[in-house]
């Protein structure tokens, strides 16, 4: 009897530290990349340790620049009214010229038509907006978050750039 309550003791300590799985699927393997709880300080903490230097905004976002190209970019925080973080929504914008604002639109409605993200969207007549949202609701995982959202991002911001450069300047 000592030994089934020991083993239930110890079991119960060892399922406490282990992270919980939502849905558990048999004959698959459960991946290695660490996922945290969804908070601020943990996206903070994986943009420094990505080798970010960012700032918070008035609104307690993120926000850094891509120095090679001199372009802003927010990482916002949308949060539910309990205050858990649900989803980091990345955004850039380019000022445009609006004389070729039809142009952009076309490129928009092309853009969104073709790519499933990031989307864009005309802000008003002369700003292009870029955005990306990634749930968390979930977990967040850092190596995910380097690599298929910011750096999926800003190559994809890059191609953006590049193409509509006549109708920015």
């Amino acid at each position: 009897m000592k030994k089934v309550f020991i083993s239930l003791i110890l079991f119960s300590l060892i399922g406490f530290q282990l992270p919980a799985n939502a849905m558990q699927l048999e004959g698959e393997e459960l991946a290695a990349s660490p996922v945290y709880k969804p908070t601020v300080s943990a996206v903070k903490k994986a943009m420094k340790k990505m080798g970010y230097t960012f700032t918070i905004d008035s609104d307690g976002d993120l926000k850094y620049k891509i120095e090679s190209k001199g372009w802003t970019v927010y990482v916002i925080f949308d949060k539910l009214s309990s205050g858990k973080l649900w989803n980091l929504h990345v955004l850039a914008q380019f000022s445009t010229k609006k004389s070729r604002y039809d142009e952009l639109i076309k490129y928009v409605n092309q853009w969104n038509t073709q790519k499933k993200y990031p989307k864009l969207s005309m802000k008003d007549q002369d700003t292009l907006r870029v955005s990306l949202n990634y749930p968390v609701q979930y977990g967040f995982n850092p190596d995910e978050f380097e690599e298929n959202v910011i750096g999926v991002f800003e190559q994809t911001l890059e191609k953006i750039g590049d193409e509509t450069y006549a109708m920015r300047w």
